[in-house]
């Protein structure tokens, strides 16, 4: 339970910084339609938090526990890009962004996603630190 907690409340917090920045500053959406995406965004993430935490560390455990800084990059990197990005358009669509501002945003945020990769799989190593959880990550377990 405390994996599903530090999964969920890390990416509930970085999710929000970083996709405000970019739906406000980057996509031109108005700041009420960024809290709105923001808002629906907490019930997704409360389902997709945990199993983001499983895929990433499934995709850890395929790089046979060596994994150096350019590896836990890359692997960070790759998860955060592949799982978020079909979410994030989703969301966005549902909220009334049209589909030039859903290009916008997808293609910024494809570029923030892969900057903010290694920083946020730092973060959720981080959160789980604080929430008592072992750094060893489920390498056996299949991605969701």
């Amino acid at each position: 339970m405390r994996r599903y907690f530090a999964d969920t409340v890390s990416q509930v917090v970085f999710s929000t910084i970083v996709g405000a920045f970019v739906e406000i500053v980057v996509a031109g959406l108005t700041p009420w339609q960024s809290a709105g995406v923001r808002l629906a965004a907490i019930p997704v993430i409360l389902f997709i938090g945990r199993p983001y935490g499983i895929y990433r560390d499934w995709l850890f455990g395929l790089t046979d526990g060596n994994s150096n800084q350019m590896k836990a990059t890359a692997v960070d990197t790759f998860a955060n890009v592949s799982f978020q990005i079909p979410i994030y358009c989703v969301l966005l669509a549902i909220n009334g962004a049209t589909v030039s501002q859903i290009v916008s945003a997808a293609g910024s945020i494809v570029v923030i996603s892969a900057l903010s990769g290694r920083p946020y799989g730092l973060f959720l190593e981080w959160c789980r630190k604080l929430f008592r959880i072992s750094a060893e990550r489920e390498k056996d377990r299949p991605p969701p």
